[in-house]
């Protein structure tokens, strides 16, 4: 078997291998993002079939629904699954999948690359050559003893993948992709992690390992194991799909209409207001923004609009002290702009802050956690009680965002595509607020997870920053006035930043005073009904002792709860609970004549969104092996992952702590509702003609509803028929 023959088998064999960023820019990801072409209900089973687990709610999720008053309790009918056991890579086969020998095998494959990738080499030298190093070396912690440990090694010194491959006798191409998917779902996390740095990674990465290199190690592990027994022909994995997914979907369709319905009847119409808005104020998307823009919009003279978070500023960002540029757009997108800037410490204050944003982030660093406080040791515990008993109170005033370069051959062009896909041409207010959003917390590995996922796992408000910058520019204005967006001369736009851990919104310079005074009204009165999230918590300075709290393994709930995406115009939502679990797009159909916005809303931001409900999913679903785990007990790998207490296998997914509180469910696990507001024969269009929306939609990833105006009923796409009346 040639090498291009194996690279497609691999190919093949990873599409249900999801992909893992690394910790400091984790993105919540679909594990099945490859699998698109198929039907959610096939691939999620197929999924499931390979990692020997039900991908599906449970009695649990449905009576938690129940609890709270979304439905009649469903009882037990069609909820026990049949067991499953994952097939087996050739050894698990041949000795059981749970036997010593297997276990083993699982342990080594793990501990030889944690060894490896997380063991400084040259740039140049591969995994393989390492790990043959490792596993010599007479000091080695992997739990082999020197003689197999150097039968293993011999076999990657002498033979390749292809080589590896030829040694399963009479295997077609089928069962060698099957063989290989056996290997990818035995240690899932070092397969997405392999998968990321083959088919995602940008830039280099110390750590990086790719798929030909992880199945190298794995299929030797196995082969030398197995010794004299590896020339026996051996039947391949059973491919039979489970028959509990009939019942499993039963089961999803049945907690999504008692997680939809309700969500689909807030949205309806409302006074419009901010006709002659004095702020007109555009957050991200993101559920979190949601409770905050319904506080502001209490107050008939602001406007809220919703926008992806990267404010359609796709950037790198190199801040000024910073000597690496970092990332801040959706995932999906390749940066077109380079910006460069900022400002760094000018008197003691600001030293002082910028030393106590430092530590904390050393907190973040996993390898550097433990170091730290070994080094520091007792000097740094006032300064920890400090943080920790008496946290740090409520910023107010404006902070100087210093200047930033924005290296683009077309600023104005930049500017003009934000405000058009906003639907902000006409009628500006006379303060126009861009509020990006970021998290605060203390010795959280997972931290950038509660952070912008329209600024892949990054804080948002230099993206707002920027975006504000350049539509203050007169230039620009004079440019965007030829192209029939003529800004008032009046209108100043101004940037923020909110803290969604703590409700608080820091202004930059050039916000008006009475600007900060509303978001002070108004981030008390979100955190005030937050607080009652967490028990016992009550107390206004709940949040921000939480975020403080090194030993808090919950310091904000993040997107958990994330149910639909509303793209409409904000006067159909406007006043409407809708509980922090909408993602809200403004959209208007009238001023999109061409249908080109809403194209672009279906087709990225109703994508990352579409990921970060899928990553909520099956976290919940799968907590242990799609999921991250119990928090308390992972352990640090390096800078870009984690792993349980001393099994190998690196973690995926959301901690345990981000979608349950304690065995109660805090996130059901229900696809994303895309609601659109526009004619239906336009969104129809759309699904037929754009390949992804098509594939999301007749795929049932996502459930699609439209409506014509605010006062159409709702239509739901049925896969394969079209629009049916809700």
């Amino acid at each position: 078997m040639i090498r291009q023959d194996v690279d497609e088998l691999i190919d093949v064999a990873s599409c249900y291998v999801g992909a893992m960023w690394p910790l400091d820019r984790a993105v919540a990801v679909n594990p099945l993002l490859d699998r698109l072409d198929d039907d959610f209900a096939n691939a999620t089973g197929e999924l499931g079939r390979q990692l020997g687990l039900s991908l599906w709610p449970t009695r649990a999720h449905l009576a938690e629904a129940s609890r709270r008053g979304l439905g009649p309790d469903v009882g037990d009918e069609g909820v026990v699954d049949e067991p499953l056991v994952r097939p087996g890579t050739v050894l698990e086969r041949v000795r059981g999948v749970e036997s010593k020998e297997a276990r083993r095998a699982r342990r080594i494959v793990g501990q030889t690359l944690l060894e490896a990738v997380s063991t400084k080499r040259e740039p140049d030298a591969g995994v393989v050559p390492r790990a043959v190093a490792i596993l010599e070396d007479p000091a080695s912690w992997v739990e082999l003893p020197l003689p197999k440990r150097r039968d293993i090694g011999a076999l990657l010194r002498t033979e390749s993948l292809e080589g590896l491959v030829a040694r399963l006798k009479s295997f077609n191409s089928d069962d060698v992709t099957a063989e290989l998917s056996a290997h990818f779902a035995r240690t899932p996390g070092w397969s997405a992690w392999s998968k990321w740095s083959d088919l995602w990674r940008r830039q280099a990465h110390p750590a990086a390992l790719s798929r030909r290199e992880f199945l190298t190690i794995s299929l030797a592990v196995d082969l030398a194991l197995l010794g004299e027994m590896a020339d026996v022909v051996f039947a391949p994995p059973s491919r039979a799909v489970p028959a509990s997914t009939e019942a499993g979907m039963r089961r999803l369709t049945l907690l999504e209409s008692m997680v939809h319905a309700p969500l689909l009847r807030a949205v309806r119409t409302e006074l419009a207001g901010g006709a002659t808005a004095r702020w007109q104020i555009v957050t991200c998307i993101d559920v979190r923004s949601e409770p905050l823009r319904r506080v502001l919009e209490q107050r008939d003279d602001v406007q809220t609009i919703g926008f992806a978070g990267f404010f359609g500023v796709p950037a790198t960002i190199t801040a000024e002290g910073e000597g690496e540029a970092r990332e801040s757009l959706p995932v999906l997108l390749e940066p077109s702009v380079a910006v460069r800037g900022g400002r760094g410490p000018s008197d003691w204050a600001d030293s002082v802050a910028a030393l106590s944003g430092t530590f904390a982030e050393l907190t973040h660093e996993p390898g550097a956690m433990f170091a730290l406080a070994e080094g520091t040791g007792w000097f740094a515990v006032p300064w920890l009680a400090s943080r920790t008993l008496v946290p740090r109170r409520k910023q107010s005033g404006l902070r100087d965002a210093g200047t930033w370069v924005v290296e683009s051959r077309d600023r104005a062009t930049l500017a003009e595509s934000a405000l058009r896909t906003m639907g902000l041409t006409t009628n500006f207010a006379p303060e126009v607020v861009f509020v990006g959003h970021a998290s605060r917390s203390r010795a959280n590995t997972h931290y950038s997870t509660l952070d912008c996922g329209a600024c892949a796992g990054r804080a948002g408000g230099t993206n707002a920053i920027i975006l504000a910058e350049l539509l203050n520019d007169e230039e620009i204005r004079r440019t965007l006035a030829q192209r029939g967006i003529d800004i008032p001369s009046a209108t100043r736009f101004v940037a923020g930043e909110h803290n969604t851990t703590t409700e608080e919104v820091t202004l930059f310079a050039g916000a008006s005073s009475d600007l900060g005074r509303i978001f002070d009204e108004a981030t008390d009165a979100v955190s005030t009904s937050r607080t009652g999230q967490f028990r016992p918590s009550r107390s206004r300075r709940a949040l921000r002792r939480r975020a403080s709290d090194w030993g808090e393994t919950r310091p904000e709930w993040g997107l958990a709860g994330n149910a639909a995406f509303v793209v409409a115009p904000r006067s159909s939502s406007r006043g409407a609970d809708l509980r922090g679990q909408c993602f809200l797009h403004s959209y208007d159909a009238v001023a999109d004549v061409d249908g080109s916005i809403l194209r672009s809303i279906l087709s990225a931001p109703v994508v990352v969104a579409q990921w970060i409900n899928a990553a909520y999913y099956f976290s919940t679903v799968a907590p242990d092996v799609l999921g991250a785990g119990d928090k308390t007990l992972l352990n640090p790998v390096g800078d870009f992952a984690s792993i349980a207490g001393d099994d190998p296998d690196l973690k995926l997914g959301l901690p345990w702590q981000s979608v349950a509180d304690g065995a109660r469910p805090q996130h059901l696990p229900v696809r994303l509702l895309v609601a659109v507001e526009a004619p239906l024969t336009r969104t129809e269009s759309i699904v037929r003609s754009e390949p992804v929306v098509r594939r999301l939609v007749e795929g049932r990833w996502i459930r699609l509803v439209g409506r014509d105006s605010a006062a159409g009923e709702w239509h739901e796409w049925i896969a394969g028929t079209g629009w049916e009346l809700v």
